[in-house]
């Protein structure tokens, strides 16, 4: 789907008729994507199409490009370019093409207009002698009519039987690009990004796994910073840090599991997304986009609302009971997560209570990249309590890993209240409000990220879970000579921006900072000369 330049919108869709070969259907909606007409049909005798894929150009020509194929013999990726906002198409050229060759095809194909006004198509690719599978990519300064020879996006070092594909880009408002897409015969095809500052130039290997994201995904960059991301998975997944850490919304879009839905995910209006799904016929759900939520300190949650918003499950039995957070996970594992991914010191309190005698249960502190496959699938911190007497610490990094323990007497059906103090790299861990720790520990793997709970093969709730925030968002400002230091914590408003102004009559002129900051553990920081004159300094967003 793509919005046009009279700000319309055209949907392209593969149609599959009885006893005939598949064709493209393209589709206009008027009103954000609320109601749709047909517009035209795109077909090649004696071929199948899908695949379809739109770009709409600087000069406001649209670009169609599509898998066109016989099946074991002929696959093409041919570009159609129309004039008058889809109503007709016109063959301009073929980025690629495999003839003769077996079922070793070409497929998937994915537009992106750079900055600089070239295009790029990435493209799924079987035909590399070693490869199962790997994303191509190509360049075209001159608008879709001819094109540079194949680069690789996307490969399995020294070849093998992974097969990275269904490949889509974005640009970042940072100014680079991230692509995202799958990984067959990795997990559940399990959906993976890379980051380009060109978007032509790709590092090597397969990137890092985005989590609870699986099979054909989409992205979409938003112009304060964050990425939101779909697959079929039907979960919607967000970043707040250019792709650094991810998050899953509560509740998804479409709640139906893993499906071959084929989502897509699209910014409509300015404060709405639109998630596009075969459900199973062409369907659009929207949501209402809202700022990055600013958490309250101290942060405390009672649940006597009876729910958990705010807060975002990833696998076990959970439920709210009389505010307790309830998890039934005797046979099973699972996580809830809350707060500020951006939270690094600061004070985590809970009551945990075990109502089995197995597995453990505890608090997570430091903790991103949350995922529901398995108990330990996330990056972070947690502290728990085992029925046989024993206080336990470790880390995950989608494995686990134990720092240390202590005993600790660990009665069932009665809440234990758990106390974690953080600051740098040093924890301390209290029980029941003793004033000495169970355990002093060091460790500096993991220096930000959420608070939440945890229950490994075991029934547990949790109440009265509260976190004090040592490092709230705030502009500090510290003199060294004839010089200014400027420092403000990282935080989920990426696109904050420092400004000055000098004293004098109202209104007060603000100007933005030039200096870049550096990111240094977690916080900004900048130097500027002191000067003579009265200045003031705040973050102000664009």
């Amino acid at each position: 789907m793509v919005q046009l330049n009279n700000g319309q919108w055209l949907v392209v869709s593969t149609l599959f008729p009885s006893n005939t070969n598949s064709s493209l259907s393209l589709l206009r909606s008027t009103d954000s994507g609320r109601t749709w007409s047909s517009v035209s049909h795109v077909n090649e005798a004696g071929r199948q199409l899908d695949n379809g894929e739109l770009v709409v150009l600087p000069t406001g020509d649209l670009l169609l490009t599509m898998r066109s194929l016989m099946e074991g013999s002929s696959y093409r990726l041919p570009v159609y370019r129309s004039a008058d906002n889809g109503v007709t198409w016109t063959h301009l050229s073929n980025i690629d093409s495999s003839e003769g060759r077996g079922y070793r095809g070409l497929w998937e194909p994915d537009f992106w207009v750079l900055g600089d006004g070239r295009l790029i198509v990435t493209y799924s690719n079987e035909t590399h002698d070693g490869f199962s599978q790997l994303i191509s990519e190509k360049v075209s300064s001159d608008n879709g009519a001819t094109w540079s020879s194949e680069t690789t996006a996307v490969s399995q070092i020294g070849g093998g039987s992974l097969r990275p594909g269904m490949s889509q880009v974005a640009r970042m408002a940072d100014g680079r690009y991230i692509l995202v897409y799958e990984v067959v015969n990795s997990g559940n095809a399990d959906v993976h990004c890379k980051f380009s500052n060109d978007g032509t130039s790709w590092p090597a290997g397969l990137g890092s796994k985005i989590p609870c994201q699986h099979c054909g995904p989409f992205v979409a960059a938003l112009p304060d910073g964050r990425l939101f991301v779909t697959s079929c998975g039907n979960e919607v997944s967000f970043s707040e840090d250019y792709g650094e850490t991810w998050q899953k919304i509560d509740p998804p879009a479409w709640n139906v599991g893993f499906l071959f839905t084929w989502p897509a995910i699209y910014s409509t209006k300015t404060h709405e997304l639109a998630v596009m799904a075969v459900s199973p016929s062409l369907k659009l759900r929207f949501g209402s986009l809202v700022p990055p939520k600013v958490w309250p300190n101290e942060f405390n949650e009672t649940l006597a609302d009876g729910d958990d918003t705010g807060w975002t499950r990833y696998g076990g039995n959970i439920s709210v009971v009389a505010g307790q957070y309830v998890m039934a996970n005797s046979n099973t594992h699972g996580k809830a997560m809350t707060g500020d991914g951006f939270w690094t010191d600061g004070t985590l309190e809970a009551d945990v209570t075990l109502t089995t005698a197995s597995g453990d249960a505890g608090l997570l502190f430091r903790t991103t990249n949350p995922d529901y496959v398995g108990p330990d699938d996330a990056f972070g911190y947690y502290v728990g309590l085992n029925p046989d007497g024993t206080l336990i610490l470790g880390k995950m990094a989608d494995s686990w890993n134990a720092l240390g323990s202590a005993p600790t007497t660990v009665p069932l059906n009665t809440p234990i209240h758990l106390k974690v103090e953080i600051a740098g790299s040093n924890f301390r861990i209290f029980v029941n409000r003793e004033p000495q720790p169970k355990i002093t520990w060091t460790d500096s793997t993991f220096r930000r990220g959420q608070i939440g709970v945890r229950a490994f093969q075991t029934d547990a709730m949790f109440g009265n879970i509260t976190y004090s925030n040592a490092v709230p968002l705030r502009l500090d400002v510290h003199r060294a000579g004839a010089r200014l230091n400027l420092i403000w914590p990282r935080s989920a408003f990426q696109t904050l921006g420092l400004h000055t102004a000098t004293a004098g009559p109202s209104p007060i002129h603000w100007t933005g900072v030039s200096n870049a900051p550096a990111l240094i553990d977690e916080r900004w920081s900048v130097s500027v000369p002191a000067g003579s004159e009265d200045r003031f300094y705040q973050l102000i967003a664009p």
